[in-house]
C-alpha cells in the first residue's frame, strides 16, 4: 500500500516538473516574438540591392533638381576671369570669377580686337571671350534666334549691335556726369566726371560714348572742339580777370607748364576753379604735376583744377634764388627734380647758373635753371660757407667785387688795400682765380690769404 502511494506521488511530481519545463520553454518563445514584433514597428534601412532603382551605396537618392535650360549665349568659364565695368581692360574690376562657372552672354562687343560679353549674373558686367567656351555651337542652325530680343533696355547695345569705334577727345559740360557700367540710365553707376573735364570717347553706341572708365551720355560731351558754353555771366577771356573762375575749361590736352606741389600739407583738387568747387583729391607735397590750362590763380591739370599758389612752375622766380658754380663736369640737366626724370642736357665745371628756385625732396636738394633742374650737390652757391673758408686782406686799392667769377661779370663794389675779407670759395677761370666773399667775387691776385 505504502508502495503504491510512493509512486503515485513519484508520477504526480514528474508530470508536474514536466509541466514546469514547458511552461518555461513557451514563455521563453513569447519574449523572443515580443522583442520581433518591437524592432518592427522602427523604420530600417533596406538592405535589398536587388532592385536596380535603388542606390548601390544603400544610401537615400539624392533631392533633384530643376535642369538648367541650355541657350545659346550660355558659356562656361576656362580660367579665373575678371568681371569688369565696361569692355576695357583698364576698367574698373566689379569681381572676378572662378573656372568651370556656367555664365550667360547678354550682349557682345569688340573693341580693338578683343571680344568682350556682358554678363547679369553672378556679377553684373563684362568679360573677355577667350576665356569662356560656348556650351551651344552658334553655328548650328537649329538654335539661331534673334539676339536682339535677349535686352528689354532700347538704349542698351545688343549682341548683334554695329558699335561705332571713334576714338575722339572730347570736354564734359555736365556740373557732373556719371559714369555707368553700360550705355544705359538704368546700369550701375560705376564713377563720375565734371564739368571741363577731357575724356576720349573710344566708341559709341545710341547716344552714349565708351570712355576707359565706362560709359557716358555723349548730351553731355562737347567734341567739337569749341571752349564750350559758359553758364556764367560776363566773357570769359581766360586771364581771370572776367570775375568768373572758367570752370568750363577750354579742353586743351596741351601742356602749357610743368610745376610741383609745394604745400607741405597738401594741395587740394578741385572740380572748378575756385575753393567753391567740390574736392576731387589731394596732392601730396612734391608731387609732379602738368598745366593744362590757367584761370587766374588756378590751373587745370588732367585730374582737376588747383590753386597755382602752392605750386612751382618751372622756368619762374621763385622765393629762394640763388648763383653758383657748376663744380663737377657732366652735371645732367634734368626735366623734374629727380634722378628718375630724363637728362635733357649738362653743365660743365666752372658754369655759372642762376638758380630760380630751389626743392628739397628725400633729401637731395634740386636747382631750377633756365634750361631745367640740376642737382646742387655739385654746384657751389655764392656766399655759402663750404668748409673752406679763409681769411684774408686785401692788397690793392679800389679793386671791384664782381658778380661772378670773372671781368665779365658787373661790378658791385670795389675794396681797398687793408681791407679784411672772408673767401668762402675759389675757383679759376683760366689762369687767374677768384674768390667768392660776403658781396661778391674777387680777383685774388689782390688778396693775401692768412
Amino acid at each position: 500500500m505504502n508502495f503504491s502511494i510512493t509512486r503515485t506521488l513519484r508520477k504526480i511530481l514528474s508530470l508536474t516538473a514536466a509541466i514546469l519545463l514547458l511552461t518555461c520553454l513557451f514563455t521563453g518563445c513569447l519574449n523572443q516574438n515580443d522583442v520581433t514584433d518591437t524592432t518592427e514597428s522602427q523604420p530600417s534601412l533596406n538592405l535589398d540591392t536587388s532592385d536596380p532603382s535603388d542606390p548601390t551605396d544603400g544610401t537615400v537618392p539624392p533631392t533633384t533638381t530643376e535642369p538648367i535650360e541650355i541657350n545659346e549665349n550660355m558659356a562656361t568659364v576656362t580660367n579665373q576671369l575678371s568681371v569688369y565695368a565696361s569692355p576695357a581692360k583698364d576698367a574698373r574690376v566689379m569681381g572676378t570669377l572662378d573656372a568651370g562657372i556656367v555664365v550667360e552672354i547678354t550682349s557682345r562687343h569688340t573693341v580693338v580686337g578683343i571680344e568682350w560679353g556682358r554678363i547679369a549674373e553672378p556679377i553684373v558686367g563684362w568679360i573677355c571671350l577667350d576665356y569662356v567656351d560656348m556650351l551651344v555651337d552658334s553655328e548650328d542652325p537649329g538654335n539661331n534666334t534673334d539676339e536682339t530680343t535677349s535686352s528689354t533696355d532700347e538704349t542698351e547695345p545688343s549682341a548683334t549691335e554695329s558699335v561705332q569705334e571713334t576714338n575722339i577727345k572730347g570736354v564734359i559740360t555736365a556740373s557732373q556726369l556719371n559714369i555707368r557700367s553700360e550705355a544705359s540710365m538704368t546700369s550701375d553707376k560705376v564713377g563720375s566726371y565734371v564739368k571741363g573735364d577731357v575724356v576720349t570717347i573710344l566708341e559709341q553706341s545710341n547716344g552714349w560714348g565708351r570712355t576707359s572708365k565706362g560709359w557716358i551720355s555723349m548730351e553731355y560731351v562737347n567734341t567739337t572742339g569749341d571752349s564750350g558754353t559758359n553758364d556764367n555771366t560776363g566773357t570769359d577771356d581766360n586771364t581771370g580777370t572776367s570775375g568768373n573762375d572758367n570752370t568750363t575749361g577750354n579742353g586743351s590736352t596741351t601742356v602749357i607748364a610743368k610745376g610741383i606741389v609745394t604745400a607741405a600739407s597738401g594741395l587740394n583738387v578741385r572740380s572748378t576753379a575756385s575753393t567753391d568747387g567740390d574736392k576731387l583729391g589731394n596732392l601730396p607735397y612734391g608731387t609732379r604735376v602738368e598745366i593744362l590750362e590757367k584761370s587766374g590763380d588756378w590751373g587745370r591739370t588732367e585730374d582737376g583744377w588747383i590753386s597755382l599758389n602752392y605750386v612751382y612752375q618751372d622756368g619762374t622766380t621763385g622765393t629762394n634764388t640763388a648763383k653758383g658754380i657748376v663744380t663737377g663736369n657732366g652735371l645732367n640737366i634734368r626735366t623734374g627734380p629727380g634722378t628718375n626724370y630724363t637728362a635733357s642736357g649738362s653743365y660743365n665745371s666752372g658754369d655759372r647758373v642762376t638758380i630760380l628756385e630751389q626743392f628739397t625732396y628725400n633729401d637731395v636738394t634740386w636747382g631750377c635753371t633756365n634750361k631745367g633742374w640740376i642737382s646742387l650737390d655739385y654746384v657751389y652757391i655764392d656766399g655759402t660757407d663750404v668748409g673752406q673758408t679763409e681769411s684774408g686782406v686785401m692788397t690793392g686799392n679800389d679793386v671791384n667785387i664782381r658778380s661772378g667769377p670773372g671781368t665779365g661779370y658787373d661790378s658791385v663794389g670795389s675794396l681797398d688795400e687793408g681791407d679784411e675779407v672772408e673767401v668762402f670759395y675759389q675757383v679759376e677761370v683760366g689762369d687767374t682765380a677768384w674768390g667768392c666773399i660776403s658781396d661778391g667775387w674777387v680777383c685774388m691776385d689782390y688778396v693775401s690769404l692768412g
